[in-house]
């Protein structure tokens, strides 16, 4: 049996873990748990004033929408989200002020993930577009190769219980042996892909699960082997017929 002492160990371990921090010059850094879509990890400056604490993102977020040229997008966005998180938004900064030290934990928290929120919408918003025309892609080449037998945006429950929403799904007769789902090439999107496909796998008698990647070559490598690993088929949306079937 695990005794305290080797449990409060392991809390200090993960925390080690998941938050690490450094002093530079007058402030604090930490490296929080929380990761961008490109999947860094948020990293949350520290600065001390005269009624308390200063908790920024030290402009992080906006340096990557400016790398990533959606500056605009991101300067649209963020304030709402600043608004939401009950956090401010300044001069392209998630901030919080005078903020106590027993309370310094849940600012950190809340500017990490407000940060990282803004930035995981800006790459939503433009993934939009691409997603429906992959979207009509995906719709034309499943009917050309499988015709009445696909069916569209359905419920398949997995080996845990719960009902994954699949984009589409080959019948005969009464049973689906093949799923298909979508996949946009941000972390979020492989991480719920990856979900579905484990749960259903783990059936005693799992249909197959195809991945079609909206951009297949924009998809990290390791992304698209956690998508194997798990056991779907992966192939891009844009693929052509024979390459669906081939996948069924």
């Amino acid at each position: 049996m695990t005794d305290g002492t080797e449990l409060q160990n392991i809390i200090a371990e993960l925390t080690k873990a998941l938050c690490a921090g450094h002093v530079r010059n007058s402030s604090i850094f930490v490296s929080t748990g929380v990761a961008y879509p490109n999947g860094v990890s948020a990293t949350v400056r520290i600065d001390r004033d005269r009624d308390g604490y200063v908790v920024s993102d030290d402009g992080y977020a906006s340096l990557i929408a400016e790398t990533m040229k959606v500056l605009p997008a991101f300067n649209r966005i963020a304030p709402g989200v600043a608004t939401r998180s009950g956090v401010s938004f300044d001069r392209g900064t998630f901030v919080v002020t005078d903020i106590a030290r027993g309370s310094l934990p849940v600012a950190v928290s809340l500017i990490a993930n407000s940060s990282c929120r803004a930035m995981e919408r800006v790459v939503a918003s433009l993934e939009q577009p691409r997603i429906r025309r992959a979207r009509g892609v995906f719709d034309r080449r499943l009917r050309e190769a499988f015709g009445e037998q696909v069916t569209f945006d359905l419920e398949f429950r997995g080996a845990t219980g719960h009902k994954w929403k699949f984009d589409a799904g080959i019948a005969r007769g009464k049973e689906i042996v093949r799923l298909f789902e979508l996949v946009s090439p941000t972390t979020q999107a492989v991480a719920m892909a990856n979900m579905k496909i484990a749960d259903t796998a783990a059936l005693s008698e799992p249909p197959k699960v195809t991945a079609a990647l909206v951009d297949y070559d924009g998809t990290d490598p390791a992304l698209r082997a956690i998508l194997s690993n798990a056991g779907g088929t992966v192939i891009a949306a844009n693929d052509d017929v024979t390459r669906y079937r081939l996948a069924a």
